[in-house]
């Protein structure tokens, strides 16, 4: 997994010109995994160690880093309140976006599935869950989408297939 991290890296900052990755270390995410009574997944660990203090340009400023952590639980306890529900078992919410949605994922293996809660409308009450698959696929997902939006309002001048397919390899890095 951590070629995984290792090649992304190098991609993103070669292709997208980004290196506004800045990262946590042992010592603060062993802090957070005390603070939460967790040890983080493999490939969350791996996440922060490399992007964990930053909000990434190429994820469109969404924060998904330890310092938000308390506050993105502070959203998601309320949301699921509001809406009478309760965050499934084994679920540990790692960011927010807008105080209508939430990410989480499920503890207990390397490379978790990777859940986002969202109100369902603003006319219809409840939630809905969207699964994403393991961690490492979310993350290449958020990726395609963000240069998928930047392309569109040309913020960026990119060959979007070649981008895919690069993109699509560095996925298969991951071990199922």
């Amino acid at each position: 997994m951590q070629v995984f991290y290792s090649q992304l890296k190098q991609f993103l900052t070669a292709a997208l010109e980004t290196a506004d990755a800045i990262g946590c270390s042992e010592e603060e995410i062993t802090y957070q995994e005390r603070a939460y009574d967790i040890q983080f997944p493999l490939a969350y660990r791996l996440f922060l160690i490399w992007c964990g203090k930053t909000k990434l340009s190429w994820m469109n400023g969404r924060d998904f880093g330890l310092d938000t952590l308390a506050y993105s639980w502070d959203s998601a306890t309320e949301l699921l309140a509001e809406n009478q529900s309760v965050l499934e078992p084994n679920g540990f919410v790692f960011s927010e976006w807008q105080g209508y949605n939430f990410w989480y994922f499920l503890q207990g293996i390397d490379n978790p599935p990777v859940k986002l809660c969202i109100i369902q409308s603003d006319v219809d009450p409840g939630l809905q869950i969207i699964e994403y698959g393991r961690f490492t696929d979310w993350l290449i997902n958020q990726i395609k989408d963000s240069i998928k939006l930047k392309q569109s309002l040309k913020r960026i001048d990119v060959h979007v297939p070649t981008i895919w397919t690069e993109l699509d390899r560095i996925a298969k890095l991951v071990a199922s």
